[in-house]
């Protein structure tokens, strides 16, 4: 079953959800290494996600603060495809046209 995202993302595609779904400390670990950056550090622990929609990530360190999600939660929309002001600011300036995600979500909003 596909688990679309509010960004379009599959989220049981997702290395970070695999990772939590499947408890798997190595992964979670690489994960954490591969995602840090001088302005987010990440731990192991910090790689915890089991989708967009589980409320566990309301105070996540990687989700808990995403534009995208806290507009589409505060829209009680489905996804950002299902959203009357789609394609808004946060989804031109996260995901590029023609990216698999927005294409995603494109499908979605044509079919509404």
């Amino acid at each position: 079953m596909e688990i679309i995202s509010y960004c379009g993302i599959l989220c049981n595609e997702c290395p970070v959800y695999v990772a939590t779904a499947n408890n798997d400390g190595q992964m979670k670990t690489r994960l954490a290494k591969e995602y840090s950056s001088e302005r987010n550090q990440f731990l192991a622990e910090d790689i915890n996600c089991y989708g967009c929609f589980w409320e566990g990530n309301d105070c996540s360190k990687m989700c808990g603060n995403c534009d995208i999600r806290n507009s589409a939660k505060t829209k009680e929309v489905k996804n950002c495809g299902y959203c009357g002001d789609y394609p808004c600011l946060h989804i031109t300036s996260h995901l590029p046209e023609g990216s698999k995600n927005r294409q995603r979500l494109d499908k979605i909003k044509t079919s509404l």
